[in-house]
């Protein structure tokens, strides 16, 4: 999702690819590449190929020394023995509140975007949905814990109508253990649909959050209560999972009180049981929708599309040579095609990586069963790649809360007493430098990847192999994470079309 304010970059082609190692001696040299952020011009202060080394350098380093030194150990979630971690007890009143509190901002996106003005930057459907209600609910979840989890306003939803509808609690069909997680992996391809291809008015908002409504009313009818928000709900997956990258755990104790204690994210994760086939297609899309989403809008992809593939379309059907209101349906239909076609490349690409990796380590269960067991080692690549990508969008949207909310519909109102337009910060005013910008995305990118790679070895050791064969069984996912990383960089890279 590009909107103005999104940072883009443009290196230029270097002949020669110089070893890893030089990188961290001319990491600092200034040199000439181009970008643009907010349409300013913006140059590098060394060609992008010098930071994809850095990078890779910087993974291979992390590799070794988890695998070779012998202090390196993956941690003991339970701690050190005789060592009491102190807990938060959050009392289920401000619990019960702050779900009531998130039920209603659900009702008032509805209301809004139904009833305010067609403004998307007026309305407060539009940022309440896409920047508070989805990306804040999983940037909170990463930072603080599964706090969704108590707070869920779909899940009072559905505790009220139980209420009245006891059918909705049992369900009437038992849920068959094939579905898994697939209908949540439907949803979340609805919502990205509608990111993507929506028109972007207020009005499709609400009705997809309406239509969210009805579809957890039907799954509950049809499953039960439990079954839905565990199988079937695509924001609670989302949280869950994001949920798991926070040193914070939630839990429910005794009297409806919420206990938060500490915990170690990367050993809690090497621990969890292998997952289900659909939450390893989820993650593989949560990494592949984001990266065609800052795909699709560059210079490159639209070229890629005018040069490479419309020509030949022509070809077979000259007619549409000179019709070109009908190509901008071609495009869109390419647009299509192409969300699908990389969702299952990224799919496909995982499996085969750890397909090597199970050869690798002579596993007789095979690559479906090593994809499994270390699926969630793109988490945190996808979560810290979704943070680069929408990182201004979330400074610039985020920002015009209490605005908004003071003018939920966009009708001109004053609900709350905010700041004259005339003394607010204006856009020039509340600009990052883009070089800022630039190397806190290369940063969160990097970040994502050591977890990953640290993940990854976790894993491996609690797997019960032999060290040897658990390394060599690591190399493919290394290999991954290293071409994630170039990847992620190059696309950050690109100017906008």
């Amino acid at each position: 999702m590009h909107v103005q304010g999104s940072f883009v970059a443009r290196t230029r082609r270097t002949r020669g690819w110089p070893a890893a190692w030089p990188a961290w001696i001319v990491v600092c040299m200034p040199s000439a590449a181009s970008a643009h952020a907010w349409n300013i011009p913006y140059y590098l202060p060394v060609p992008l190929w010098l930071y994809a080394y850095a990078a890779t350098g910087t993974l291979m380093v992390s590799f070794m020394i988890l695998a070779f030194a012998p202090g390196a150990r993956v941690p003991d979630r339970r701690g050190r023995s005789g060592t009491r971690t102190k807990a938060l007890r959050i009392p289920p009143s401000i619990v019960n509140a702050v779900q009531a509190a998130s039920a209603a901002f659900v009702v008032l996106l509805i209301v809004a975007g139904l009833a305010g003005t067609a403004n998307p930057f007026l309305n407060v459907a539009m940022s309440g949905f896409w920047i508070w209600f989805y990306l804040g609910s999983l940037y909170v979840g990463a930072i603080l814990g599964d706090l969704h989890a108590f707070t869920h306003p779909f899940a009072l939803l559905l505790r009220i109508a139980a209420r009245c509808f006891p059918v909705l609690e049992r369900g009437r069909y038992r849920y068959p253990p094939r579905l898994a997680s697939w209908p949540a992996l439907g949803g979340y391809i609805a919502l990205i649909a509608l990111e993507l291809f929506g028109a972007g008015r207020p009005r499709d908002v609400s009705l997809f959050i309406v239509a969210y409504v009805a579809y957890a009313l039907i799954g509950a009818c049809c499953f039960g209560r439990e079954r839905w928000l565990v199988h079937c709900d695509t924001f609670g997956l989302l949280c869950r999972l994001c949920a798991k990258l926070s040193p914070l755990k939630w839990r429910r104790g005794a009297n409806g009180y919420v206990i938060v204690e500490p915990r170690n994210p990367i050993a809690d994760m090497s621990r969890d049981a292998p997952a289900d086939t659909s939450v390893v297609a989820f993650l593989t899309f949560m990494l592949s929708s984001t990266a065609y989403d800052g795909l699709r809008d560059t210079a490159a992809w639209n070229t890629f599309f005018w040069r490479s593939i419309y020509p030949h379309i022509v070809g077979v059907l000259p007619s549409l040579g000179k019709n070109y209101a009908f190509s901008a349906e071609i495009l869109l239909t390419w647009q299509w095609l192409a969300f699908a076609l990389v969702g299952v490349a990224y799919f496909l690409l995982f499996r085969g990586c750890c397909a090597l990796g199970a050869i690798g380590t002579q596993s007789s269960s095979g690559g479906a069963f090593f994809s499994r067991r270390f699926c969630l080692i793109l988490l945190p690549i996808a979560f810290f790649y979704n943070a680069c990508h929408y990182f201004t969008l979330f400074w610039d949207q985020g920002r015009q809360i209490v605005r908004l909310m003071s003018d939920p519909l966009g009708l001109g109102w004053n609900l709350l007493p905010v700041a004259a337009p005339e003394d607010q910060v204006s856009a020039a005013q509340a600009l990052v430098n883009v070089g800022y910008i630039w190397h806190a995305q290369v940063l969160l990118i990097l970040a994502g990847h050591i977890l990953s790679v640290m993940l990854t070895h976790a894993i491996a050791m609690r797997s019960g192999q032999m060290a040897g064969r658990a390394i060599v069984g690591q190399l493919p996912l290394l290999v991954l994470t290293i071409a994630l990383t170039i990847s992620g960089l190059w696309i950050l890279s690109l100017p906008l079309a």
